[in-house]
């Protein structure tokens, strides 16, 4: 789909150019459509397409013109809710469409009959509005019948984890001259026609309006739609219905101030590559579609691990966790509540919250003691707000439910020793049999950061604990002697036995910028980002394609590809560890994923342009960490607990003039502007150009060279 550009804009892009000399890439005059995408350029099937507004998602089954499939608006689910549209008694095909966070555009025709529908998520309301405008292609008048037909199950569920909750109670349909309502107790689906158009029958749960059209008039219809308890479901589709150009006015107004308030808080890429800045900006949507504004909810807001169609409303640790340095900056208040809810759960015996009541549930993730350890740290080093160490959750400090976290597993009386994690098959939770579990070095390893973090927040706290550097180096030593293999320049891991064996997964790549590894060990690790291995055309592979383990069907860790969050992850720890050019090769293989998809799930192919299709998960707010990894990996930005912040950006081949503007760090405001061999720092009319491979420091308000 072709913009045009406003005058305003087309001026904004030549300031831009005038002052920086990086030209903006080409974007919607209208920041509100930054995020849209066209049928034709998305892969996503119907099944797992769908829209959001906070309170309520719906599928979209975008074949058809009209049709929608499941109500989720927590705490109220109609998981078969289905409505269809005749138009002169035969569904319309979806000839195009458009795909907005809360809104789908479809156009299509039927006998003559140019049709096309609008659905749209109402803001601040369970309820929706369908818009169907009718035009009369032909030379003759024409009366034109339309029809919409609904039906399904409605229930209240308190526990939303991660399946999509399920509806099991029939809801009776009744009419009057008013509406539609498909009542189940105390709960209710109701539909209304604007302005009285519609009859409403109770027996097949339908609306039907003739339109008479002469030739080349168009004609306007709405219907709203709303979920829950009966008195606010009547109430919200009352009001919409009265009103039906102003309640779709005020969705469009709403996404413009989401995305508006969204680069208040988070900066603008600007580059000559198209596809970077789509890749950045399609990691944002992550953010607004899985902020939920529900007052059932225990957290207000809440940030869901998936969002569309009520799949992992629930928040994990793990996804959560992956987004550990952009989330202070985009909602730092929301950070410390979450935080301080998994703070509240034994994250040691169990992985996620529920929304609602904040219980802990599933078994526990090793992996979650490094999250919640790195979500205080960046949280405290990206925000400055040293206080909330401070903070009492449970009878504890924040401080010092991080130092437990950075050190359990660990016998603080004795030598340090590598952690035997058990048999379970949860960290990879691989398909086929093989294992990775016990000894596992890439847990063990990554508890070396841990150490250094929980150091860190020590210190700033005054309350020093010099023993955790210790440890940390003698963990080092301890993972090299016991499970590096010269030979494979990989590491072994250790069954329940003792005995070696190898899993050649991508989760080791983690260790990667943490320092826990020597020159030996990175140089073989990073000898193994090849084609034969873990690289293919479209991504990389969470298993090597050699390892006995590699399951094309198991996307996420098993090697078809990888889980969302994994190559972002590993690109930021390149970029951090001096290895721009195979970041940038990681990244590059990727870009994909902004122009093909409005949203992404779980897992993406690496082999060919794809996703994984198996799991609920959709629109799964991990997908954050390509955002976080351009700003903190790509542009080098290192705030730091003292307060400074350095900035070393690594410009990659496909973009070598890159801008970053409005960067909001510690009370800061940056710019960042990378032009060919130099790049511009500029905070408050204060500025400073140097050379790339440069580190620029800001100390208070001041910028220096860092050398």
């Amino acid at each position: 789909m072709t913009t045009k550009l406003s005058t305003v804009a087309l001026a904004a892009m030549l300031t831009l150019w005038l002052q920086t000399g990086v030209p903006a890439a080409e974007e919607p005059s209208d920041l509100a459509d930054l995020f849209s995408i066209t049928g034709e350029d998305s892969i996503l099937e119907e099944e797992h397409c769908g829209i959001v507004n906070g309170m309520l998602t719906t599928g979209i089954q975008f074949k058809d013109l009209v049709g929608i499939a499941g109500l989720w608006a927590p705490p109220f689910v109609s998981s078969d809710f289905h409505l269809t549209a005749t138009v002169l008694g035969q569904r319309v095909p979806t000839q195009r469409y458009v795909w907005r966070p809360f809104q789908v555009e479809r156009t299509g025709a039927v006998l003559g009959i140019g049709v096309k529908s609008l659905t749209t998520l109402v803001p601040r309301r369970r309820a929706g509005l369908l818009t169907l405008t009718l035009e009369n292609t032909t030379a003759a008048p024409r009366n034109v019948p339309v029809a919409i037909t609904v039906g399904g199950t409605l229930d209240r569920v308190a526990f939303w984890e991660f399946a999509r909750p399920v509806s099991k109670t029939a809801a009776k349909p009744a009419a009057d001259s008013a509406g539609l309502v498909l009542g189940q107790g105390d709960l209710a689906i109701v539909l209304r026609g604007a302005k009285g158009g519609f009859h409403w029958e109770a027996p097949a749960a339908c609306g039907r309006v003739s339109v008479d059209l002469a030739p080349g008039a168009r004609a306007t219809l709405h219907v709203a739609l709303a979920v829950g308890a009966k008195p606010e479901a009547l109430a919200a589709c009352e009001a919409i219905a009265a009103d039906p150009e102003k309640a779709a006015a005020a969705a469009q107004a709403a996404h413009a101030r989401q995305v508006t308030e969204l680069f208040e808080k988070l900066p603008r890429l600007r580059s000559r590559s198209p596809a970077l800045v789509r890749f950045y900006n399609r990691s944002l949507v992550h953010l607004l579609m899985n902020r939920w504004d529900v007052p059932e909810f225990l957290l207000h807001p809440y940030y869901s691990t998936g969002s569309v169609k009520g799949g992992c409303v629930c928040s994990y640790l793990w996804d959560f966790g992956e987004a550990w340095e952009v989330l202070p900056l985009y909602d730092p208040a929301a950070v410390r509540e979450h935080v301080k809810q998994f703070l509240k759960i034994d994250m040691t015996t169990h992985f996620a919250f529920d929304p609602v009541r904040g219980a802990a549930f599933g078994p526990w993730y090793p992996v979650n003691q490094e999250k919640i350890v790195g979500l205080i740290y960046y949280y405290v080093q990206n925000t400055g707000d040293n206080a909330f160490l401070r903070e009492v959750v449970d009878g504890r400090t924040i401080l010092d439910h991080a130092m437990a976290h950075a050190t359990f597993g660990d016998d603080l009386s004795k030598p340090v020793a590598l952690i035997d994690y058990g048999p379970s098959n949860s960290h990879l939770e691989l398909r086929r049999g093989y294992p990775y579990n016990h000894t596992m070095p890439d847990l063990n390893g990554r508890r070396y950061a841990s150490y250094l973090l929980g150091a860190s927040l020590a210190d700033l706290a005054g309350k020093p604990a010099p023993q955790l550097r210790g440890r940390a180096e003698a963990l080092k030593t301890l993972l090299k002697q016991t499970l590096w293999d010269p030979q494979t320049r990989w590491f072994d891991f250790l069954d329940g036995k003792g005995r070696k064996d190898t899993r050649y997964t991508v989760q080791i790549f983690k260790l990667l910028g943490s320092s826990v590894l020597d020159a030996e060990e990175e140089s073989g690790l990073l000898g193994h980002f090849n084609q034969r291995e873990f690289y293919s055309q479209f991504g990389l592979h969470s298993m090597s394609k050699t390892d006995v383990a590699y399951d094309q069907i198991d996307i996420d860790n098993g090697g078809g590809g990888s889980y969302v969050g994994f190559p972002p992850q590993i690109a930021e720890r390149l970029y951090k560890a001096g290895h721009p050019v195979v970041a940038e090769e990681i990244l590059k293989r990727i870009l994909w994923w902004g122009q093909r998809m409005p949203y992404w799930g779980d897992s993406l192919v690496a082999n060919s342009v794809d996703y994984r299709k198996d799991t609920p998960l959709q629109c799964s707010i991990a997908g954050v960490s390509v955002a976080q990894c351009i700003i903190f990996g790509m542009f080098g930005v290192s705030p730091e607990l003292g307060g400074d912040i350095l900035i070393n950006p690594h410009p990659p081949a496909l973009a070598p003039e890159i801008e970053l503007t409005g960067l909001r760090v510690r009370g800061k405001v940056l710019d960042i502007a990378v032009q060919g061999a130099e790049y511009q720092v500029r905070i408050a009319g204060e500025q400073i150009r140097v050379p790339v491979g440069k580190a620029v420091r800001l100390r208070g308000s001041r910028l220096v060279r860092a050398d």
